[in-house]
């Protein structure tokens, strides 16, 4: 499945429609002349993840330095290889504690081509993140919440919107900037790496004891100068 939804009306190569759809806003998901109709028609979905890299820029350097955020994980290695994590039948999965972000996909469709995409839900980040981001994925943080914004059958678009909420148990920690290169996709990308006091904590305590940061640029407003962003 492709990240980044392909808009219905895109004809050509599907990798030319130059709009940027990796996120979608939750304030104009009801209103978008993409999103909206694909929401209605119950094309939602969940996208699981180990966690998501966010990046803040420092003040001395000016460099954007990477973070890895992730369920707290208990007693489990929290930067352990999950080469080998497997889910059985029985026992279900038995890794590191996942990450459930809400999304929504399409089918789009070319002749003899058939793509599923999907684009992100984000919303505007509570205490737990905004010293990090002003944005942060709207995660699904139970059975109940998961199984209501899968049921598109007995669940309406308000009903399992309303479920999406900024979400305050995440667990972060520092990270090399070998993640800043997408070419890069060893395990060493999520190992943690101590810069300073820079050692681990969770968000809410780290939030506790600083002050509110100016935040980055929108990452669904910076990106190639190719990329159109429409207001969809």
């Amino acid at each position: 499945m492709l990240w980044g939804i392909i808009p219905p009306w895109h004809q050509g190569d599907y990798k030319s429609h130059n709009v940027s759809t990796n996120n979608c806003r939750i304030e104009n998901i009801k209103t978008s002349k993409l999103y909206s109709p694909i929401l209605q028609n119950g094309g939602r979905c969940i996208i699981i993840a180990e966690g998501f890299y966010e990046w803040q820029t420092t003040v001395k350097s000016k460099t954007k330095q990477p973070y890895y955020i992730y369920m707290p994980q208990g007693d489990k290695n929290e930067t352990k290889d999950t080469s080998e994590d497997k889910f059985s039948e029985i026992n279900g999965w038995d890794g590191v504690k996942l990450i459930y972000m809400a999304g929504i996909y399409n089918i789009w469709k070319s002749e003899d081509i058939i793509i599923y995409s999907y684009s992100i839900i984000t919303m505007e980040s509570n205490d737990t993140m905004n010293w990090l981001h002003h944005r942060m994925p709207a995660i699904l943080e139970n059975d109940e919440q998961i199984n209501a914004w899968l049921d598109v059958e007995n669940v309406g678009a308000d009903m399992a919107l309303a479920y999406l909420k900024p979400v305050k148990i995440l667990t972060y920690h520092l990270v090399s900037t070998i993640v800043n290169n997408s070419r890069n996709k060893s395990a060493d990308c999520n190992k943690k790496i101590s810069a300073g006091k820079g050692t681990q904590k969770t968000l809410t305590s780290f939030f506790s004891k600083t002050g509110k940061r100016k935040s980055d640029q929108d990452p669904e407003e910076n990106s190639n100068k190719k990329i159109k962003h429409e207001k969809y």
